[in-house]
């Protein structure tokens, strides 16, 4: 029936407290309801009686098609778009609810495990309604889309504050079977859809993975997997213990949250992590006298430690255990959820079979195999076969730029503000839990790594990512820190050092493998090659105790680089000027003594090491013309710091080799020599500091082998063709009066000043001595021509020498100190050695004299001629007479002038 005016105002003046506090007024509605019943609302085509026969429908329909079509598509298009916006706006809260409520949650809440019997297969029912949610919302909304996956990430229990210890945070997670189906959809998710869910999403999924592996539940057996580096780790065996041990064992205050203090924590607790709950979450560790923090994230240092059950997964080698989990690109017909719903009941059905006697009883070994293995062991295979964890890595490959700079972005923003944290030691600012992420040591290493993997992955974008985020990363890692006063305007406060960490020792690491790949791959080589300097003083900060270094890191990077020749021949002086560098620090950080053998090294001892690079850069015909000139005094300082390493380490085969290596920088230097003054010059400057570097080893070395072969190297470099390439004043004569006659006459007075009744080895000291003698007057003779071309500074040098010889043939030395018995015997034996020497210098002393004879500089005139040659001569023969030795012989000579 048609509806009354009293009817039409009771039923709607209601209506008015929804718009004011009041009804609507009766005169309102009444007006109303007079102008409908005056002029019905009508629909399109009916008629009179307001039916709509098929007949009208038909004439409403082509009135519609009047429109122009191509107007229509269009409109048509968005409107349909913008319905399944809204349809989605409407939809996924409800939809996220329904997840929610399926794995007995509450989305961004701290989720707790399932008591019913229903969790099966209501993971299943959640992870296909999560997966399909999530990849339907990712081709229509971005922002919903990374709103729901960060939702299904905090379902995973593995985000949040962590304020739990871990033992309480693992044994939540292996139990809860609906946590470990939001982390399967998660994973899985941002391997299908890295490009789209955005910088806070990859920071959520990086922050799962951190957490699993707090938890060590992330499978370290099979291969692949994530917990293993591509490359061959740069320490050994026996060294990666050695480095573990140290570091756990390493004492150094630390502040924890509460602002207390510790020491170095136990080799235990290092190892396998927190010891647990058994005294409540912030209860003092045992022996250690400190307050832990809640979650005991500072306790977990090495990145790829395995917990005790991980051992269970090597005795269990049959995959069929464990059901593949489908690809979204493989034809399996299957979902996620099925797949993981059918792994969960083959597992119990394997625990929960039971145990059937047979005749012997040994038919129960196949079911126990399973039903014995830990809850750990069980949920780390279950996830190592349910995700594809090295497909975070792999599939970056695949990932648009944008999307590949916020995967590594996420982790850089990780690493740096859990840096800040740990050093200010107070929480974020921020009310986002991933920001200021409570990151373990481990898992910063962690962090690093995988920064490192993902750009090898991306070889031909590598440059991209050097230039745009890892070039900054490693920079601001190594060589800043503010202080905290600094950061208050302070200037007074400087820069503080880096205290070594797991993640700094992979910061560094991460370096030298990019830098072994660009050198092998002639990519972008010399800016990375360059970054080497901030590895060691004076541009890295990095403080560490002597026993606790990276010097092995270091000197097995740089061999690993250098021993691709092929690839340094493209590398610029830039580049050379980070190898070298690298290679200076390397020799000076060596020669300690072996713990095995006395007098030698170990085989990765970081000079031994240098040595290798060293040796093969000087002799590759490959890098022949890739190493400028200008990088040769590097070499030197590199080669100066062997010798020292072999001093330290008691090696003299290394200070040896060390001298070997400047004898072949010494014969590359002829070809710098040109007829011209400025190539001579040239030649000089780079001449004189190789023959510093002999002459130290020469004069300091406590070997006396090392001492020889010094002295031997310095005297023939001398007669080579360099000396009569290099100008004479300021060149030739510089290097007799301060490497040649300095450091002979040195020698001499050390050797002559030993007591005789020292039990020395007498002749290594005869054959020290009679080297000294020839450094002393065969370069002087060889280039005797040259030097008298200078008057004045030729006169000085002979006056030098025919002191030096006045020291070593004078009556005192001769003199034999008057002993009884075996003393005296010993005495006369060295007395009779020395005698053989004095002959030997004495005859060197007579061939000058004749030389400079023949030349005409030594005459035999006692005139009171003024002239040049007069006063040599009678400086000369007033010398020689003076010397014991040699003035019974001295008419003979005289007389031989005439």
């Amino acid at each position: 029936r048609r509806m009354k005016l009293s009817d039409f105002i009771r039923n709607n003046k209601n209506y008015g407290k929804e718009i004011s506090d009041d009804d609507f007024p009766a005169e309102y509605l009444e007006g109303i309801y007079t102008n409908i019943k005056e002029e019905q609302i009508r629909t399109l085509g009916e008629g009179a009686d307001g039916s709509m026969t098929v007949e009208r429908w038909k004439d409403v329909m082509r009135s519609a098609s009047s429109f122009q079509s191509h107007e229509q598509t269009i409109k048509t298009g968005s409107d349909i778009k913008d319905l399944k916006e809204l349809l989605l706006e409407s939809s996924w809260q409800p939809i996220l609810s329904a997840v929610s409520g399926l794995w007995g949650m509450v989305p961004l809440g701290h989720a707790a495990p399932v008591t019913d019997q229903s969790g099966t297969t209501g993971s299943r029912l959640g992870i296909d309604l999560a997966y399909e949610m999530l990849s339907g919302s990712s081709n229509l909304s971005l922002s919903i889309f990374q709103d729901l996956f960060t939702n299904i990430c905090y379902m995973s229990g593995l985000l949040g504050e962590y304020n739990r210890s871990t033992d309480e945070r693992t044994a939540n997670f292996m139990n809860s079977i609906e946590q470990q189906s939001a982390f399967t959809v998660a994973v899985n998710i941002a391997e299908e859809n890295g490009d789209i869910i955005g910088l806070d999403g990859w920071k959520s999924v990086w922050a799962m993975l951190f957490e699993l592996r707090d938890q060590q539940l992330i499978s370290g057996r099979r291969r692949p997997n994530v917990m293993k580096e591509s490359d061959p780790d740069l320490l050994s065996s026996d060294a990666r213990i050695d480095f573990c041990r140290r570091m756990a064992n390493w004492d150094d205050d630390y502040d924890d949250v509460e602002g207390q203090s510790r020491k170095g924590m136990s080799l235990m607790s290092f190892v396998f992590g927190s010891s647990g709950s058994l005294e409540g979450k912030n209860a003092p560790a045992q022996g250690g006298g400190y307050t832990r923090s809640s979650h005991g994230k500072e306790e977990h240092v090495i990145w790829d430690d395995l917990a005790s059950s991980d051992e269970e997964d090597e005795h269990s080698s049959d995959d069929s255990e464990y059901l593949s989990f489908p690809s979204q690109r493989s034809l399996k017909t299957s979902s996620i959820g099925a797949s993981f719903e059918n792994q969960l009941l083959y597992e119990s059905t394997l625990c929960n079979e039971e145990s059937r006697m047979g005749v012997t009883g040994l038919e129960r070994l196949d079911i126990s195999n399973y039903a014995s293995k830990s809850l750990r062991a069980r949920v780390r295979q279950r996830l190592s076969q349910l995700v594809d964890f090295t497909g975070l890595i792999a599939e970056s490959r695949y990932l648009s730029e944008e999307g590949l700079s916020d995967e590594l972005n996420s982790l850089v923003e990780i690493i740096r503000d859990s840096s800040k944290k740990a050093n200010s030691m107070q929480g974020s600012e921020n009310d986002e839990a991933i920001v200021g992420l409570s990151l373990s040591p481990a898992s910063e290493a962690f962090a690093e790594i995988l920064l490192c993997e993902i750009a090898l992955k991306n070889r031909d974008r590598f440059a991209l990512v050097w230039n745009t985020i890892l070039c900054a990363h490693y920079n601001s890692r190594l060589t800043y820190r503010p202080s905290r006063g600094s950061e208050h305007g302070d200037e007074a406060h400087q820069s503080e050092t880096i205290k070594l960490t797991a993640g700094i020792e992979k910061c560094v690491t991460g370096i030298l493998r990019l830098s072994v790949w660009t050198s092998n791959r002639n990519v972008i080589v010399n800016e990375v090659l360059s970054t080497l300097k901030i590895l060691h003083p004076p541009c890295a900060l990095i403080w560490s105790p002597f026993d606790l270094n990276l010097d092995k890191h270091l000197s097995e990077g740089l061999w690993r680089i250098v021993r691709n020749v092929d690839g340094l021949s493209q590398v610029s002086d830039e580049g050379w000027s980070g190898i070298l560098g690298l290679a200076e620090w390397c020799a000076t950080r060596g020669g300690l003594r072996s713990k095995d053998q006395l007098g030698s090294l170990d085989e990765d001892d970081p000079s031994l090491q240098a040595f290798r690079s060293i040796h093969l850069i000087l002799h590759a015909v490959e890098l022949k013309d890739s190493l400028q000139v200008e990088m040769w005094p590097k070499i030197v300082r590199s080669v100066r710091c062997l010798v020292e390493a072999g001093e330290r380490g008691h090696c003299p085969k290394l200070s040896i080799a060390g001298l070997d290596l400047l004898q072949v920088l010494h014969t590359r230097m002829e070809s710098l020599a040109t007829k011209d003054d400025s190539g001579s010059q040239h030649l000089l400057n780079c001449w004189v500091p190789v023959l510093e570097a002999i002459r130290e080893p020469a004069e300091k070395s406590r070997n006396g082998s090392v001492r020889q072969q010094a002295i031997s190297l310095l005297t023939d470099t001398l007669l080579d063709r360099h000396g009569s390439l290099v100008p004479v004043e300021g060149g030739l004569c510089e290097i007799m009066n301060n490497i040649c006659i300095p450091l002979s006459g040195k020698r001499i007075t050390d050797l002559l000043r030993i007591p005789y009744d020292v039990q020395n080895d007498l002749e290594d000291t005869l054959i020290e001595l009679e080297l000294c003698i020839s450094l002393l007057f065969k370069p002087f003779l060889h280039h005797l021509k040259a030097l008298v071309s200078v008057k004045q500074e030729f006169v000085g040098i002979w006056i030098s020498m025919l002191g030096i010889m006045t020291q070593l043939l004078g009556d005192e030395a001769a003199q034999a100190k008057e002993e009884n018995g075996d003393e005296r015997e010993v005495a006369v034996t060295r007395a009779k050695l020395f005698n053989t020497t004095k002959e030997l210098a004495s005859e060197h002393l007579r061939n000058a004299v004749m030389v400079l004879a023949a030349m005409g500089i030594l005459i035999n005139n006692d005139g009171d001629s003024k002239c040049d040659t007069q006063e040599i001569s009678s400086v000369t023969w007033a010398a020689i007479g003076s010397i014991g030795y040699c003035k019974p012989h001295l008419s003979e000579w005289r007389t031989a002038c005439e």
